[in-house]
């Protein structure tokens, strides 16, 4: 592919933008990332300018920072109930829609009362005693709205959730165990009680987090125990106390049609719970599980596949009780409701290369490297390719014997592989798939020094391999020149992102120096498209769709605290609005956690601008 044949779509195809979770960020035909509310659209590159203008002289500032996108929070808790409610109307479903949003995906309060303003329905699930206490606090002035109680419970939890009771919040007390149910008959009263029978789905799935479902997990009644609690409930006159019970399959299920098996076993459980005298339960708490689209590879539909899976199932087990109650359905979308509320904004620091110039290269050594890449264009195939460029290794010794004889085998090595992918890309092979031996050909030569820690602002990509997906600001309209890895300023050698979806194309689309850009079949691959790796140093990278748990699983590696916050808002007015939220973490805070006491620093430990 020439320079000339590029365009803005391939772009927009090689990134994943203007389409599915990524919808709101587009490529302007200066090549600059753009970010899309409603039909507006403003530069990441005004939004930075605007920042240094305005903030650059505030206590905790630095050049990277967190960017919040509250009205995407709105977009999708709206799209959400649209999504349930059409597809009920469309399907003829009775049941009404529910839905509670999971604080434990987001504490920040910016996100929980962003959720509240945009819908006056909306409830909330809390996990622990704390979460309580900071949902107590949000709906102090709006108590009709349904709360949750999830996670295991002390006496003291029960006693905050019986004072919550009392107050007159609406609480729901999720039943995780035959020992819970015992304290919770001994200290509540059935006739002002609402109780939510978590179960164990006896089902696998498919997903990042299937494991956590089935016998093995460690939420919810398992069989012989939802029998003793039924048993135990009816007992003390708590039977007409239950009014729903919840499923939870996991995080970020990308088997769409799995949600209908998941409604199937839930809805069959339901009933016969009503049958064994639980009359008064209406409703079917279906948990999370709604993916976000990281890779931007799903149905530009997903939702709605997902909305109709799950009343498909319910509507299909329904059909074997002819006198059955159609259950109201509930979700607890924590992920899909946040995720797109946030994205980081890196700095570039500094550009180092892996390889030495191949400029000034001795002759001699010239002449081997030109006799290398010679005997490779004979090659037919890439296994072909691959068994000669091995031979050459087992054959040559590259133990350098001296400093310049090592920068000498390092130019080599570097021409020698550059000529290997531009072999590699003329073949155009159905064989050219990602394996081992050509990724590290294909790796990048180059690592770009960002100023943030991924272990404070994108960690789960270090703890559970969750992808999100980077990209460059500018240059965004050529044929990208090379990749790169992205690399934090931590002194730990996970603290990079260099993970990169490569799309499915017809025809393998490559960088300008012949790393693929796509593949005949999608998969990750290592390595961030960059147009010119001279515009990178003192530009940005933005790492999206950070909204989900980020913030609060975050760690302070190496002492690196927060990333100053910015709220990107479009407002009535039709006027962009960058408001600074927060400055980064100071050194004084940080050691202060560590029991440092006695300094007075009001810097943060980023790194400073480099001229």
């Amino acid at each position: 592919m020439t320079h000339e044949e590029w365009s803005i779509d391939k772009s927009r195809l090689v990134y994943g933008l203007n389409r599915n979770d990524l919808h709101f960020l587009d490529i302007d035909d200066e090549g600059r990332l753009l970010i899309r509310i409603g039909s507006e659209t403003i530069t990441v590159e005004e939004i930075i300018k605007r920042i240094e203008t305005e903030d650059e002289e505030r206590v905790g500032y630095t050049s990277s920072f967190t960017l919040r996108l509250p009205q995407l929070i709105s977009f999708q808790v709206l799209k959400l109930r649209r999504t349930f409610e059409s597809a009920m109307n469309q399907t003829g479903y009775s049941g009404k829609f529910r839905a509670i949003y999971p604080v434990k995906v987001n504490q920040r309060r910016d996100f929980v009362v962003q959720v509240l303003q945009t819908d006056p329905e909306y409830g909330l699930e809390a996990g622990t005693k704390a979460e309580l206490f900071l949902i107590k606090s949000v709906l102090e002035k709006e108590k009709h709205r349904l709360i949750v109680c999830n996670g295991a419970k002390d006496p003291e939890y029960l006693d905050s959730i019986a004072e919550c009771i009392k107050e007159g919040y609406s609480t729901a007390i999720s039943v995780e165990s035959l020992y819970e149910a015992r304290m919770i008959v001994e200290r509540f009263d059935p006739k002002t009680t609402d109780l939510v029978l978590r179960l164990k789905p006896y089902l696998k799935v498919r997903g990042h987090w299937s494991h956590s479902t089935g016998r093995d997990s460690k939420f919810g009644l398992s069989i012989h125990d939802l029998f003793d609690t039924v048993e135990l409930l009816k007992s003390r006159d708590f039977q007409g106390s239950v009014s729903t019970i919840l499923g939870h399959v996991g995080s970020q299920i990308t088997a769409i049609e799995d949600f209908h098996v998941f409604a199937v076993f839930m809805t069959r459980i339901f009933q016969e719970l009503r049958d064994m005298g639980l009359s008064n339960l209406t409703t079917i708490d279906f948990g999370g599980g709604l993916p976000i689209d990281y890779t931007s590879t799903h149905q530009p539909n997903l939702m709605e596949l997902y909305a109709r899976s799950l009343l498909g199932g319910v509507k299909e087990e329904l059909g074997n009780w002819p006198d059955g109650m159609v259950p109201d359905i509930m979700i607890e979308s924590g992920r899909g409701i946040t995720a797109l509320g946030s994205m980081v904004m890196v700095k570039a620091l500094e550009v180092r290369s892996v390889f030495p110039s191949i400029e000034g290269m001795d002759e001699d050594m010239k002449r081997e490297v030109d006799e290398a890449i010679e005997s490779m264009a004979s090659a037919s195939s890439v296994s072909e390719l691959l068994g000669i460029w091995n031979e050459s290794q087992v054959k040559k010794s590259w133990l350098a014997e001296s400093m310049s004889d090592l920068r000498e085998k390092e130019r080599a090595l570097a021409s020698v592989r550059a000529g290997i992918r531009f072999q590699l890309s003329e073949l155009e092979s159905a064989d050219l798939s990602s394996d081992a031996h050509l990724e590290r050909l294909w790796y990048p030569d180059h690592i770009v020094i960002g100023n943030f820690s991924v272990f404070n602002s994108a960690c789960d990509y270090v703890l559970v391999k969750q992808h999100f997906p980077v990209l460059p600001i500018i240059d965004l309209h050529v044929r990208p020149e090379t990749t790169v890895r992205l690399v934090d300023i931590t002194c730990d050698s996970d603290g990079e992102i260099s993970q990169f979806h490569r799309k499915e194309t017809e025809d393998i689309w490559f960088t300008q120096d012949f790393r693929p850009l796509t593949m005949t079949v999608a998969g990750m691959g290592q390595g961030i498209p960059v147009g010119s790796l001279e515009n990178i140093h003192g530009s940005y990278f933005a790492i999206a769709l950070t909204g989900a748990y980020q913030d609060v699983i975050e760690m302070n590696h190496n002492l690196l605290g927060d990333l100053p916050d910015v709220e990107l808002l479009f407002t009535k007015e039709k006027k962009w609005q960058v408001r600074w939220l927060s400055g980064a973490e100071s050194m004084e805070e940080l050691l202060e956690e560590m029991g440092y006491v006695g300094f007075d620093i009001d810097e943060d430990p980023y790194m400073s601008e480099n001229d």
